[in-house]
């Protein structure tokens, strides 16, 4: 029954990367453009449903290598406004992130301990303490894509309660400024454009102060 699960679970991580593929040329900010009248009325005449395919398409590109999941965020403000907009980007991010834990703990998880663990063990304990704030610095300063922090999280020994906690607060500041961009998605041209040096200086600013915690762990 258990191979059975974890089958399913990489036959999801299959379908997450072809769908991801599949969709990587329609994604771009000039295409939504020329598109919104369009767009526009299919949302209006299809709310709830729209909102499903938002939500269904963050959590794929969340989880996929292809850099589209800024792009899908940046579009929730747009179609759905600031407010709702900034509701469902963290909400499907969070989904998202929780979907890609899975698939990578229940699936690979067992299979990576058994043939590296021996290898690992110290930087596995050390996740297992202070994991909570390195996955949370890297979901704030965005030097690691977010599927490969969802993999080695799952990988790891960060308990769940922890992954979660680190990841809510992790993936809120930057869907919010996605958000807002999306607001002035008539004015940019790329997503580039939204970060801005004040933006990045104030997520590094917060990554550095989380990090104070565990060297006063490692000092005392």
């Amino acid at each position: 029954m258990i191979i059975i699960k974890k089958y399913y679970l990489a036959v999801l991580f299959i379908i997450f990367l072809v769908a991801s593929i599949y969709f990587y040329d329609l994604l771009t900010l000039e295409s939504i453009k020329s598109n919104k009248l369009w767009i526009n009325e299919f949302i209006t005449n299809n709310y709830v449903l729209s909102v499903f395919l938002f939500f269904m398409s963050c959590m794929i590109f969340v989880n996929s290598p292809l850099p589209l999941a800024a792009i899908i965020k940046v579009l929730g403000g747009f179609f759905f406004g600031f407010s709702l907009g900034a509701i469902y980007n963290v909400t499907a991010t969070f989904l998202g992130c929780i979907v890609g834990f899975a698939i990578s703990r229940y699936a690979l998880k067992d299979s990576f301990e058994k043939n590296y663990y021996e290898r690992i063990k110290k930087v596995e304990n050390e996740v297992e303490k202070n994991g909570f704030y390195y996955f949370l610095i890297l979901r704030l300063v965005m030097v690691v894509p977010y599927f490969l922090i969802n993999i080695t999280a799952g990988l790891s020994r960060i308990s769940f309660k922890k992954y979660l906690l680190s990841t809510l607060l992790g993936v809120t500041p930057m869907s919010l400024v996605y958000a807002n961009g999306g607001n002035q998605l008539e004015q940019i041209n790329s997503i580039s454009e939204l970060l801005e040096p004040e933006v990045i200086v104030a997520l590094i600013l917060i990554a550095v102060a989380l990090l104070v915690p565990v060297f006063i762990k490692k000092a005392v």
